[in-house]
């Protein structure tokens, strides 16, 4: 790291840091989507209960982010700030390595201090709490900044941590961390051969190797079932994806026009380097080839990754990172209008950072609340202050009061029940209000998070839940929905799995169902 900091540098990282991380804090609260929102809360919760994802719920995506918010929820409590603190803190540590790279760069501390104030809005509130795509994204980040490193120090040992972040990354979430160590291990195996030097490559494979021990280590210790693991993590997400790949419609706009001001930032660093290719000799083996290499490689792994998900778009904080590479690129080319082109180059920097902060941030279309008056939101006070902080709108309801009623009243259904139950539910806090294990048979209930009927793995899924409920003595399987709930939906979520004859079915409303077990061959 650097050696030491001036004066004025030190006070940038303060202000950095506690920034990005009251930027997000304070982003985090406004509204929510409770799929998406609380994506992580029981489930960082459940791990501290004793459960664990793979073994005691299925999973489509990867799974550390689970543990790191139970880490968060140990250190902090059991609340709705210590699920901000680390979507918050790692908005900081986002920021504050990009301030390393960019001084390593030579880049001028009041330029880096407007690009990162920038890249603090536009990195993690986006979302503002813990969200798969986001940690993968952003541990690949962290894995490419190392692979900078390695390149300006010519030190091969960092090498061991691009592979090692990579490996976090992508068991984080599968994608995009997937394309993004297609193209590291492709520059890796390049460089090893055209600088005849195996130790970076050597390194890279260490870096990998040791992940996987620890990962095969806390398998074992966790008694996670390997074909489980390998099942839910690998082969399974490569049948939605094979199938969202054929599926998907490509058009100007989700190629182009969603991405446009990404797009300008990396069609000038292209054209910089197309220029100094042809005027330098040598140009494509120096360290500044190389750096643009990466850059190109990263930032278009993550444009591939949104153009075929069908999630919001997360990657603006491209912007602020490309602009100051685009200013590190300039360096060595003289030219009339040099200061001109960077003040152009901040103007549409200032321009996106402010459209999108306003798309994201006040509108909060990620989590589908631009449809939304978030100014009637409402502070929830109930269930002893663990969600104190939260301005609790959705996009289900106009009246926040209502939908908080009915979560209020289920609630204290499962409270004074006392057999052993099942909830199925996109409210994924319940396990954590009742510190009570609720055996959730899923991490979420779309139509692509487990095994359909006819389709492969279906039989893996069907076992999983049927254990689950005779494991556990399940009596009561509940299902609460923010919308009514209709027969397709109680098919995809239980009768398709198991015979609507095991189930005596208490109508509690329109969108809470109780069944009630009874007595039949499939659950015997």
């Amino acid at each position: 790291m650097l050696k030491k900091l001036e004066l004025k540098d030190s006070f940038i990282v303060i202000t950095l840091f506690l920034s990005a991380f009251l930027i997000n804090f304070y982003v985090g609260s406004r509204g929510v989507y409770p799929v998406d929102t609380f994506f992580h809360f029981d489930n960082g919760y459940r791990i501290l209960l004793g459960e664990n994802p793979v073994k005691d719920y299925w999973i489509v995506h990867g799974f550390l982010v689970d543990y790191l918010q139970a880490i968060f929820f140990k250190f902090f409590g059991y609340n709705w700030s210590a699920y901000l603190i680390h979507a918050s803190l790692f908005n900081s540590i986002i920021v504050i390595f990009t301030f390393y790279i960019f001084k390593v760069l030579k880049i001028k501390s009041y330029l880096i201090l407007i690009l990162l104030l920038g890249l603090s809005i536009l990195a993690y509130p986006v979302s503002g709490v813990p969200f798969l795509d986001l940690h993968s994204a952003f541990f690949s980040l962290f894995s490419i900044y190392f692979l900078i490193i390695a390149i300006i120090k010519n030190k091969n040992f960092y090498w061991f941590w691009v592979a090692f972040l990579l490996c976090v990354a992508f068991f984080s979430k599968q994608v995009p961390a997937a394309y993004v160590i297609l193209g590291v291990s492709l520059i890796n195996f390049i460089l090893a051969f055209n600088k005849k030097n195996l130790m970076i490559t050597i390194w890279y494979f260490l870096g990998a190797f040791s992940f996987l021990i620890l990962l095969l280590i806390f398998l074992l210790y966790k008694n996670i079932n390997l074909n489980d693991f390998i099942v839910q993590i690998f082969l399974f997400p490569q049948s939605i994806g094979t199938n969202r790949y054929g599926d998907y419609n490509l058009s100007l706009k989700n190629i182009i026009l969603d991405y446009k001001f990404i797009y300008v930032f990396i069609l000038f660093i292209l054209s910089i380097n197309i220029l100094n290719f042809f005027k330098k000799k040598d140009f494509i083996k120096s360290k500044s080839f190389l750096i643009f290499v990466i850059i190109l490689t990263y930032s278009s792994s993550l444009i591939i990754h949104q153009i075929y998900t069908k999630n919001q778009v997360f990657i603006f904080f491209l912007i602020p990172i490309l602009a100051g590479f685009s200013i590190y690129f300039l360096k060595d080319i003289n030219f009339k209008n040099k200061k001109l082109t960077i003040l152009l180059l901040f103007l549409v920097f200032l321009f996106a950072t402010f459209k999108y902060n306003n798309r994201f941030n006040v509108e909060r279309k990620f989590h589908e609340l631009s449809n939304v008056n978030i100014n009637n939101s409402i502070k929830v006070n109930l269930f002893n202050n663990k969600f104190k902080g939260i301005n609790w709108i959705s996009p289900y309801y106009k009246n926040p009061e209502d939908e908080i009623e009915k979560i209020n009243k289920f609630f204290n259904i499962l409270l004074n029940d006392k057999q052993k139950k099942m909830v199925i539910t996109e409210y994924n806090f319940f396990s954590l209000l009742l510190n009570e294990k609720l055996y959730s048979p899923s991490r979420s209930y779309d139509y692509i998070s487990y095994p359909k009927k006819d389709t492969k793995y279906f039989k893996l899924y069907q076992k999983h839940l049927v254990e689950l409920i005779k494991k556990n003595n399940i009596k009561h399987l509940y299902l609460f929905e923010p919308k009514k709930i209709i027969k397709s939906r109680m098919n995809h979520l239980v009768y398709d799995y198991i015979s609507e004859g095991c189930f005596q079915v208490i109508n509690i409303s329109e969108k809470t169902k109780l069944l009630k077990i009874i007595n039949c061959s499939e659950l015997q």
